[in-house]
């Protein structure tokens, strides 16, 4: 049974991906906040998912609100943080009576949108939530990776619980992917519960997010390899960038 996206499957997306580094990664963005000259204090979150990332930053010291588009996610994430303020909303045209020191996206959430003026929106509206001087972190998807990692590609795993995991990635031109995620999860003796997930996510090439990043209203932006400081090359696969 083919369901909407990040619906069915928020109950195991912990599960899946529990091998990533949250902790990690939290204190790498920690680091590029350091770009702004704000004293980092109020965090918003897109496309936070299950909050895991949400988790880390808030050991952090910093006082983190959460925005997703799917609903079952969030439900997940109040759960695992209920002292958190979680709001449901896309990234184009969430709307949040405040504003924050800095905003975060990560994991590659904004591959999900599809077209170049549509990421426009979405960063034009997370330029709207940002204090004067404040910084936006977030990581995408290259080109590069669409045409190469998601390729025909098929990754199979055996989760905890004796859950059978299957990525399969079908590439279908100008940057676009198409990836399949099934689940079979055990619920009777040999007998197994089908989920089946259906995602599409376009690569963006450094030359076009720096580009929108400009014209939504930022001044300065920064790109990097995934999880460093190094410059981003014509090979990069996930491209992190920071811009106030």
């Amino acid at each position: 049974m083919s369901i909407k996206p990040f619906s069915e499957i928020a109950e195991y997306y912990d599960l899946i991906f529990e091998n990533v580094d949250y902790e990690y990664w939290a204190q790498y963005i920690t680091r590029l906040f350091s770009f702004s000259k704000l004293r980092v204090k109020e965090v918003l979150e897109v496309g936070c998912g299950t909050g895991n990332l949400t988790k880390e930053l808030k050991r952090l010291g910093y006082d983190v609100v959460g925005v997703d588009v799917s609903e079952d996610m969030i439900r997940v994430a109040k759960k695992k943080l209920p002292d958190v303020e979680f709001y449901i909303g896309d990234a184009r045209n969430f709307s949040i009576d405040r504003t924050f020191d800095a905003i975060v996206s990560t994991f590659d959430s904004l591959n999900n949108i599809i077209g170049t003026e549509e990421l426009f929106k979405a960063f034009r509206n997370i330029k709207r939530h940002l204090r004067m001087g404040g910084i936006f972190v977030c990581d995408l998807n290259t080109s590069y990776a669409m045409q190469s990692t998601w390729n025909e590609a098929l990754f199979v795993r055996v989760l905890r619980g004796g859950i059978y995991s299957i990525w399969k990635g079908e590439y279908m031109g100008d940057g676009v992917s198409r990836l399949r995620l099934t689940l079979f999860v055990p619920y009777e003796s040999n007998l197994y519960r089908k989920i089946e997930e259906v995602y599409t996510e376009q690569g963006y090439t450094l030359s076009q997010v720096k580009s929108l990043l400009l014209r939504a209203g930022f001044i300065n932006v920064w790109a990097f390899d995934e999880l460093s400081f190094e410059k981003p090359t014509n090979k990069s696969k996930r491209i992190t960038y920071a811009a106030i």
